[in-house]
């Protein structure tokens, strides 16, 4: 009995010990199996999963680079068992960025990932943006990616680094400083007409002048009479000499048309012998050129009562009023003014003023010549006044002699704003930002919210890269009335909205920009004819290279990359590093045109 429990005991031992080996060899077999299948992956990595970007290189849009590729794995690649993170990065010249990690997992594992079919084909997207940080342009987009088994995550395996896409581009960026900008108007008048009146009055139903007339010896109308003979004194050359006579509203209307021409007559004569005197009292041989007097009877002065009345104090003007106009003959009109004046004293007072004669002399004020303007404003600008100097900046193309100019302004007038606004406007043209920026502050300052300087500062702060201020100052300077649509729509090609730039560059052609902001949203033909309008500049021949390397177009890419680096050599340093030219690169035409 107890030699067969051995036995059995001998048995069920030997038994366990070949199950524990048959597990051993198992888990053995199993992860032999799964290294040799994590292997083949490792080294099928190259064949096995593919990728494809959108676009290559890649491009940068309002400061921001979309990523987007295309991942494809193989039919029968992929372990059922195996995980795999891929992690895109940017790497540039000084750092790198990593975009979110895909993860991809076999058939038979858990977790999160995209699972893949073994038996078939299976695709993937890896897209993400990236922030556009300075030499960006010159790099390259990289996928590293791990690969490891479910429950080994211990035991990765690092799978040979991919390149993806060359660099970025930067067209959208390369904007032509050629903003509005606002001048401030000087106010400088090359005619101002100069004009000096005065009345002489008539007492009722008479044309003689009567010097004793209360009128005539008011203090006011004595002061305007001696005004014009002193302005008459001053010798200025003369436009015209107007005389005017009207009659009273209460006469009849023969009457009085026969009235106001005998005043004018009379007002005619008066002029003529004041003429006389003022040329006796000038120097020996000088005399006044008078131009043929403009003599006019005006008739009776019935809108000149009415205009008296409505203004006046009586307390039942309104009354008078209503009475006269609901007369529709001019006769019965005149009875009822008539009437009045038994009535109501104070209307006979309110025509007294309208039997009249005046006098309208009209004189060119004497102005300097532009050459003396221009003369007196770089060697004695203070023998001008303030809108003489800001007038004489305009006689100059040369913009040192222009800056020097409002620089005198900004001296001379330190509480102007204007000579300020228009130094930075120059110094803007001259591309000089920081001392734009400085006088810009001062303006600023003198004149707060004025339209001129907001616009400029605004551009001010689009060449500073300042966008979001730029646009304050835009909107705030066309709540002032300046136009400001072209500089908003170069803000739009900036953040990357070239239908809204297009859409505020309405009407405006020929420019870089507008070609710019066609060529990004798709219109490469409309660029084209923009382009080929517009003025000669480094920007603009460059724009058409970038053209000639979308089409495959060498000729036109060389011909104008050439013009692009003779009119501004600093292009070529651009050139050098434009994906644009990425296929370019390697050709000795180009590398002798950007070297």
């Amino acid at each position: 009995m107890k030699l067969k429990q051995q036995q059995r005991l001998f048995k069920h031992k030997l038994k366990t010990m070949k199950n524990v080996k048959l597990l051993a060899v198992l888990l053995l077999t199993a992860a032999f199996l799964g290294s040799c299948g994590l292997n083949k992956m490792i080294r099928d990595y190259g064949e096995g999963v593919t990728y494809t970007p959108e676009v290559n290189p890649l491009e940068n849009h309002g400061g921001e680079i979309a990523v987007e590729v295309n991942g494809r794995v193989s039919e029968k690649y992929f372990h059922n068992r195996a995980k795999v993170e891929i992690t895109p990065v940017l790497q540039y010249e000084g750092g790198e960025t990593e975009l979110s990690t895909v993860y991809l997992r076999g058939e038979k594992t858990s977790g999160e990932g995209i699972v893949i079919n073994r038996g078939a084909p299976s695709n993937f997207s890896i897209t993400d943006v990236v922030a556009y940080e300075e030499g960006m342009e010159a790099s390259e987009l990289l996928v590293r990616a791990n690969v490891y088994r479910e429950g080994s995550e211990d035991d990765v395996t690092e799978l040979e680094e991919r390149k993806v896409a060359d660099g970025v581009i930067m067209t959208a960026q390369h904007m032509e400083k050629d903003h509005d900008l606002e001048i401030a108007p000087h106010g400088y008048e090359k005619e101002t007409l100069v004009s000096k009146s005065a009345d002489i009055f008539f007492a009722y139903m008479r044309h003689n002048v009567n010097w004793r007339l209360d009128l005539n010896q008011d203090d006011e109308a004595k002061e305007r009479i001696e005004a014009l003979r002193d302005f008459l004194k001053l010798g200025w050359e003369l436009k015209s000499v107007e005389v005017n006579a009207w009659a009273s509203p209460e006469g009849e209307i023969a009457y009085n048309e026969t009235l106001s021409e005998n005043r004018a007559s009379s007002t005619e004569k008066y002029l003529k012998d004041l003429f006389e005197k003022v040329e006796e009292e000038m120097e020996e041989g000088e005399e006044i050129e008078k131009p043929e007097f403009d003599v006019n009877a005006m008739g009776e002065d019935f809108d000149g009562f009415m205009t008296v009345l409505n203004a006046s104090d009586l307390p039942d003007k309104q009354v008078i009023s209503n009475v006269i106009n609901s007369q529709l003959a001019p006769a019965e009109r005149e009875q009822r003014i008539k009437d009045m004046t038994v009535i109501y004293e104070e209307i006979e007072k309110l025509l007294e003023p309208l039997r009249r004669g005046e006098i309208v002399v009209t004189a060119y004020e004497p102005k300097k010549t532009d050459e003396e303007i221009a003369s007196l404003s770089t060697s004695n600008p203070s023998e001008l006044d303030v809108k003489e100097l800001l007038y004489a900046a305009t006689l100059t193309e040369d913009l040192q002699t222009k800056l020097a100019i409002y620089q005198s302004a900004q001296e001379l007038f330190p509480q102007d704003y204007r000579g300020f606004n228009n130094a930075a406007y120059v110094n803007l043209e001259m591309g000089n930002v920081d001392e734009a920026a400085a006088d810009l502050e001062k303006a600023n300052q003198l004149a707060p919210n004025n339209g001129h300087v907001l616009n400029n500062l605004g551009v001010v702060a689009v060449w500073e890269g300042d966008l979001e201020n730029a646009q304050s100052y835009f909107e705030a300077a066309q709540g002032e009335g300046v136009r400001v649509d072209y500089n908003i729509g170069t803000l739009m090609i900036l953040e990357g909205d070239y239908q809204a730039a297009l859409t505020s560059f309405a009407g405006r052609t020929c420019t870089h920009n507008v070609a710019l902001a066609q060529l990004m949203a798709g219109n490469e033909a409309g660029a084209m004819t923009n382009l080929e309008c517009a003025g000669e500049s480094a920007k603009v021949s460059y724009l058409m290279a970038v053209i000639g390397a979308h089409r495959d177009n060498a000729t036109m890419v060389y011909e104008n990359l050439r013009t692009a680096v003779e009119l501004d050599p600093a292009m070529k340093e651009r050139a050098q590093e434009d994906r644009e030219f990425i296929e370019y690169f390697p050709n000795a035409e180009f590398q002798e045109i950007v070297r």
